[in-house]
């Protein structure tokens, strides 16, 4: 009874709460400080020793605390942390041994330029966007979860814009609305240069799109196809600007100053697409590269091509037809003439239409029924003769025909006169209220940057997206800059200055170090959006070179080592992990870009990329990224399944992360590779001992570790005594131990 009572006054109370919420109106800009300009604040006065702007503003936080940053880390643990922080691959020995030994005054900074340069920079950064960006390989609509074919183009878009450091502002402004900025028009042509805005735009069709599965009646479907809309406007607003909006889909945020109307508003932007009365499916919205005269001709040569392939084969069609007949004739003429008659019936008429009379009367006469094509080839001579050259003819031809055009997979307008938005009451798919225009929250605008279209003559396209691609990457926008920069120094120190990633409005965390946030967010900008400037200016700070061995109460005082007095040790994430046991093991295939490598679930229900599938060796990245499909040894270790976007991942430590370290078939395979390049290139023992662990820790082993190693040597080769491999095998135990051992899956 008392419960009831509790839980009638909850209900009561939240009541209460939300009907004084709705009252209030919405929070202004001044309510929080993620919404005011981003202005260069004053580098503040220290008395620790800084190497640049990040470490006063840090130190400062620190020595109000009567603290100060941590001794640096020695080279070995700098060069480990700088490759797995840019690369997502460990260090090589030589590259190792090249720092150590280098004693100019930037060898440090050298080094970053190095792993900057790399191509796997673009893989492992270009990851981080994906998963923030929402994207997979299929369409996620419940179980169905159906292939997106085309989606890799964008991934690979983003890896190439990562690597070649394309400006963040001309990145962002491509993805939503390259089509319009490269001048698309529906049905025209398709340009090399048109090509790379176009792919990006699969940015926004990210979200799960599964109206190419759905059925049911007319309101479940037209719930299905409103899903899409409002799964890419969620992505938009998470990914650029760092707010949670889906709030407003029913009603008037009660957090963020953001208006059921203007939710709405943003909605109109992609409305023209993803209007659910004039719906295309997914794997339908496609655009196909070339010229409009070449794939013209290149459509009138298929046709010419089909047509004279069909001419060949209805040809020997009908010189079969006879002898067909005549075939039969001579196997069944010892039938009855009525029941021959029947017989023939049987076997001209159409598969799909044969009577279940018909059908018995084939089973009773099955082998003289069968006159098909190479039953005619051994009877008939001349029909052999002449099928032969009837198929080196379709063969001829059908070398001849042109390749397929490539294709697209695009967010592009169609519609000339787009119909009209609607508010949705209480977000209901079956309620409009009142027409919206396309638009932006008031609390994010400023005098200098107004959302504006300006739509050009002539053009399909409204424009829309193009003003608000302005409107977001304009230096005046107050969220852009700051959740970029937030996002990457996450991925530096495992977590944000603000610690949700996803939300730096008023609901979100609070900023560890705010002055520092928009430090960072004005030389991001200053530095012309250069994302690879932004990265040096963090890894090049004391308090990213400082080492990661606690000390005494400083526990106490910053738990969570948000205070950054050292820096924070971290596991490998789960591509890492998976990577650099490939790479370590000498095994990593190192091709980028292409189809993804698909995946398959076991009949015992984990989901593995076969050993023998081709580029199953592949980096993470290229494995199929199904939402329903998550690769088994990738989730383990915390890898998401994208159902809207992950701008953080949670981090567990669980047992189940150990077992497969030590009885997955893909951690025991990568043991024994491991130790058969350990035979090759090194000698003895000793030799190989040290060359492991300077490739799974980036150093040599101390004391203990090499007495431990040696002890567990000598008992797996007493385990294995009387086998032809005892050796070879208790070096492979050994080199599996090491891939799962904390030496390896921690940066410190």
């Amino acid at each position: 009874m008392f419960r009831a009572v509790r839980v009638v006054l909850y209900f009561v109370a939240a009541a209460a709460l939300v009907r004084s919420a709705a009252a209030d109106e919405p929070p202004g800009p001044e309510a929080h400080r993620a919404f005011r300009p981003v202005v260069q604040p004053t580098v503040p006065d220290v008395r620790g020793p800084a190497r640049t702007g990040i470490d006063r503003f840090v130190l400062a936080a620190l020595e109000a605390k009567n603290l100060t940053l941590s001794p640096e880390a020695d080279r070995p643990t700098l060069v480990r942390r700088v490759a797995f922080d840019l690369t997502g691959l460990p260090p090589t020995v030589a590259e190792i041994d090249a720092f150590v030994a280098d004693t100019s005054a930037n060898a440090y900074e050298k080094m970053i330029d190095r792993y900057l340069a790399s191509p796997a920079y673009g893989e492992r950064w270009g990851k981080f966007w994906l998963d923030a960006a929402g994207y997979a390989d299929s369409n996620g609509y419940f179980n169905a979860d159906s292939d997106r074919p085309l989606a890799w183009r964008y991934r690979d878009y983003v890896v190439r814009s990562f690597n070649a450091d394309k400006p963040y502002d001309v990145f962002v402004r491509e993805q939503i609305a390259g089509d319009e900025l490269v001048g698309y028009v529906p049905g025209g042509d398709v340009t090399p240069a048109m090509v790379e805005p176009l792919t990006a735009t699969h940015f926004l069709r990210n979200a799960p799109d599964g109206t190419g599965e759905s059925d049911g009646n007319p309101d479940e479907v037209r719930t299905d196809r409103f899903t899409v809309l409002e799964g890419n406007v969620q992505n938009l607003v998470n990914c650029l600007l760092g707010l949670t909006v889906q709030c407003a889909r029913c009603h008037d945020h009660k957090f963020e100053p953001i208006t059921q109307a203007e939710y709405y508003g943003l909605q109109a932007l992609l409305f023209p697409v993803y209007n659910p009365e004039r719906w295309t499916k997914p794997n339908e919205r496609v655009v196909t590269v070339g010229l409009k005269v070449d794939l013209d001709a290149q459509a009138r040569r298929n046709q010419l091509i089909d047509r004279q392939v069909k001419a060949a084969r209805d040809g020997l069609a009908a010189f079969a037809d006879p002898l067909r007949e005549q075939l039969l004739d001579e196997r069944l003429k010892d039938v009855p003439a009525a029941k021959r008659a029947e017989v023939v019936a049987a076997v001209k008429a159409a598969k799909d239409k044969r009577t279940p009379a018909q059908k018995a009367l084939l089973k009773e006469h099955d082998k003289a029924a069968d006159v098909g094509d190479d039953a005619l080839a051994k009877r008939f001579r001349e029909y052999a003769a002449l099928r032969d050259q009837v198929k080196q003819t379709v063969a001829d031809r059908e070398k001849d025909r042109p390749p397929p055009a490539d294709t697209l997979a695009a967010f592009v307008e169609t519609d000339a006169k787009p119909a009209p938005h609607h508010v949705l009451k209480r977000g209901l798919h079956h309620a409009p209220g009142d027409e919206v225009g396309p638009g932006v929250p008031a609390a994010l605008a400023t005098p200098g940057n107004k959302y504006t279209i300006d739509r050009p003559a002539g053009r399909v396209s409204t424009g829309r997206r193009t003003a608000f691609a302005k409107w977001v990457t304009s230096p005046e926008n107050p969220l852009f800059a700051r959740v970029m920069v937030n996002r990457v120094w996450q991925h530096h120190f495992g977590t944000g200055l603000v610690a949700t990633p996803d939300n730096l409005g008023a609901s979100g965390a609070k900023a560890s170090h705010p002055e520092l946030l928009d430090h960072l967010a004005a030389e991001f900008a200053a530095s012309g959006w250069r994302v690879k400037a932004l990265h040096r200016l963090i890894l090049t700070s004391a308090v990213y070179r400082q080492g990661s061995a606690p000390r005494a109460g400083l526990d106490a005082i910053d738990p969570d080592t948000r205070l950054l007095a050292r820096f924070p040790l971290r596991r490998l994430d789960a591509e890492a992990v998976r990577d650099a046991m490939l790479n370590i093991s000498g095994e990593l295939d190192a091709t980028a870009g292409g189809p993804y490598v698909p995946s398959r679930r076991t009949p015992e229900g984990s989901v593995e990329v076969a050993e023998k599938t081709p580029g199953a060796l592949r980096r993470s990245l290229y494995l199929q990224q199904r939402r329903t499909q998550v690769v088994t040894f990738l989730q383990l270790f915390d890898a998401p399944a994208i159902t809207t976007t992950c701008g953080k991942r949670t981090p567990s430590t669980v047992p189940l992360q150990s077992l497969a370290l030590l009885n997955s078939e893909f951690a025991r395979a990568r043991g024994k590779a491991f130790a058969a390049r350990l035979t090759r290139e090194a000698g003895d023992d000793a030799a190989r001992l040290a060359l492991a662990f300077r490739l799974t820790a980036g150093r040599p082993p101390v004391p203990e570790e090499r007495t431990a190693c040696e002890g567990f040597l000598t008992k797996q080769r007493e385990a294995y005594a009387g086998q032809p491999d005892a050796a070879a095998r208790a070096w492979a135990d050994l080199a599996q131990m090491l891939l799962a051992s904390n030496a390896f899956l921690y940066v410190e």
